[in-house]
C-alpha cells in the first residue's frame, strides 16, 4: 500500500513543479526573451561553464576510480566509462538508479556486484555537504521569507551538529538492524568495511571540490545580470537548490529536471529576484552538466558486457 502511495506522491509533486515553472514562463514571456538575450549576448561566460563541465566530472570519476579500489583495480579511462554511462542510464531511470547498474557493468570482476557498497558511500560523500550546506541555506530561506519556522542565528551551528549527528544514528541504526534481517544485503554491503578512513576522506574531498565547481557554474550564469544579492546569499541559493534536489520525492526521470529549477526559484524569489534568469541558467546547466555527458555515455554502454545474473 505504501509503495502505491508513494508513487502516487511522486507524480503529483512532479506535475505540480512542471505546473508551476511553465505558469512562471507563459505569464512573463518579455522577461524569459529578455533574459535569453542576457545569455546570447554573454556567450564567452557559457564557455567557461562549459569547459568547467569535465572538471566537475573528473571529481566524480576520480571518487569511483577510489572508492572501487579495494575490489578492482581500474585505470583512469575505465574510471570514466564507468561514471559517464552512469549518467546516461541515470538520465532515464528514477533517483539515478541506472547509476549503480551502469558502475557495476563497467568493471570486470567475479564478485562485482560488491560495487554496490562502495557506490553508495561515494553518493554518500556527496550528501554530506549538501547536507551541511543545504542547512544553512534553509535557515536563510526562512528566515527571508518572514517563515514562522525561525532559528536564532546563535542556534544554527547547534541545529546542524546535533541533526547531524541524528542523521549519522539513524543510518547506523538502519544498517545494522536491517541487514541483518535481509542477510543477502550484507554480501553486498560488505566491501565498505574495507574502505580505509583515508579514502573515506578524500571522497569527502572530492566531494566538496566538485560541490564547489559547479556552484562556481551556477555562479557564473547568474553573473551575467546584476542581482541585488551578496555572492554568499547567492550561493546559499545553489545550496538550497541542492537539497532540495535530494530530499523532495519526484518522480523524475530527466536527472531532477524541474526540481533544481523549482527550488531555485522559490528560494531567489524570496530576495525579489525575477525568476526568468533563474530557471534559464538551471536550464543551461542542466544541457551542459547533464545531457552533454549522456550523450557521451551512450558510446560507452554498448561496450559492456551485461551479465543477467
Amino acid at each position: 500500500m505504501r509503495k502505491p502511495l508513494l508513487f502516487l506522491l511522486k507524480i503529483i509533486i512532479s506535475l505540480a513543479i512542471f505546473a508551476f515553472l511553465f505558469y512562471r514562463i507563459a505569464s512573463d514571456k518579455t522577461s524569459f526573451s529578455e533574459a535569453l538575450q542576457g545569455y546570447h549576448n554573454n556567450l564567452p561566460i557559457i564557455l567557461v561553464v562549459l569547459l568547467l563541465m569535465p572538471l566537475n566530472w573528473a571529481m566524480e570519476v576520480f571518487k569511483w576510480k577510489l572508492c572501487i579500489s579495494p575490489l578492482v583495480k581500474i585505470t583512469f579511462k575505465q574510471a570514466i566509462a564507468g561514471v559517464l554511462s552512469g549518467v546516461a542510464l541515470g538520465f532515464v531511470t528514477p533517483r539515478a538508479v541506472g547509476d549503480y547498474f551502469a558502475k557495476v557493468w563497467s568493471i570486470q570482476h567475479e564478485d562485482r556486484k560488491k560495487a554496490l557498497g562502495p557506490i553508495l558511500v561515494a553518493r554518500m560523500s556527496q550528501m554530506l555537504p549538501t547536507l551541511i550546506f543545504g542547512i544553512f541555506s534553509v535557515k536563510i530561506f526562512l528566515d527571508k521569507s518572514g517563515s514562522m519556522l525561525y532559528f536564532p542565528t546563535g542556534y544554527t551551528p547547534i541545529l546542524i551538529i546535533v541533526g547531524g549527528f541524528l542523521l549519522l544514528l539513524l543510518l547506523i541504526f538502519l544498517f545494522f538492524n536491517y541487514g541483518k534481517k535481509k542477510k543477502h544485503l550484507i554480501y553486498y554491503f560488505d566491501l565498505i568495511r574495507e574502505l580505509k578512513l583515508g579514502i573515506v576522506v578524500q571522497l569527502f574531498g572530492l566531494s566538496i571540490v566538485r560541490y564547489i565547481v559547479f556552484s562556481i557554474q551556477f555562479l557564473l550564469l547568474l553573473s551575467i545580470f546584476s542581482f541585488p544579492l551578496s555572492l554568499a546569499d547567492q550561493f546559499m541559493g545553489i545550496s538550497f537548490m541542492f537539497l532540495a534536489k535530494s530530499v523532495l520525492p519526484t518522480f523524475n526521470v530527466f536527472n531532477d529536471l524541474g526540481v533544481r529549477e523549482f527550488s531555485a526559484v522559490l528560494y531567489f524569489e524570496a530576495f525579489g529576484v525575477a525568476s526568468a534568469p533563474i530557471i534559464l541558467a538551471g536550464l543551461i546547466l542542466w544541457l551542459i552538466n547533464i545531457a552533454v555527458p549522456a550523450l557521451i555515455g551512450l558510446f560507452f554502454i554498448q561496450r559492456f558486457r551485461i551479465d543477467p545474473s
